[in-house]
């Protein structure tokens, strides 16, 4: 510990530590400023990961959704309800209740207005299936999935130039 003589010249002075309010009100206002301006690029990220995960989600639906018709040998429905923003599977052992369904995530939207139902039937070609996902920020993707290899396909849709 240093100690200081005062101007008097007769007593030893001990130097403050720490830090004054004024100090610390500047680096609250830097990390605000800086929290600021990356919030909004950070909000962005996290609803283009939760757009990529709904859109994976939906083609393991779909996909699982054949499988279940070919191991079970019952043929099924697939009704993808966008008022209702969900996808559902219907069998006949369900009945009217759905055997699954699946609704995105908050702030994951079905993209379209009427409701459109695929019918699956065992060792039957899959059908045509395209579902357009949609987030707050408008991003879309699409989930199609081919009729000839059953493979599931998710494509960026990019708005086209005005």
């Amino acid at each position: 510990m240093r100690f200081f003589l005062s101007r008097e010249g007769n007593r030893a002075v001990v130097p403050k530590r720490g830090v004054t309010l004024l100090e610390m009100l500047i680096v609250v206002a830097i990390i605000a400023v800086i929290a600021s301006i990356s919030f909004p690029s950070l909000t962005a990220g996290i609803a283009g990961v939760r757009l990529s995960s709904s859109a994976g989600d939906v083609a393991i639906f779909l996909t699982a959704s054949m499988s279940d018709v070919e191991r079970h040998e019952q043929a099924s429905a697939i009704e993808v309800i966008p008022k209702e923003n969900k996808l559902a599977t219907f069998t006949a052992a369900s009945g009217d209740k759905p055997a699954r369904v699946y609704q995105p995530s908050a702030g994951i939207s079905l993209e379209g207005d009427d409701t459109h139902r695929y019918l699956l039937f065992p060792g039957g070609a899959f059908p045509r299936i395209s579902v357009v996902l949609r987030n707050e920020r408008g991003a879309r993707r699409s989930v199609e999935i081919d009729p000839v290899t059953a493979v599931p396909q998710i494509r960026r849709i990019e708005d086209s130039p005005r």
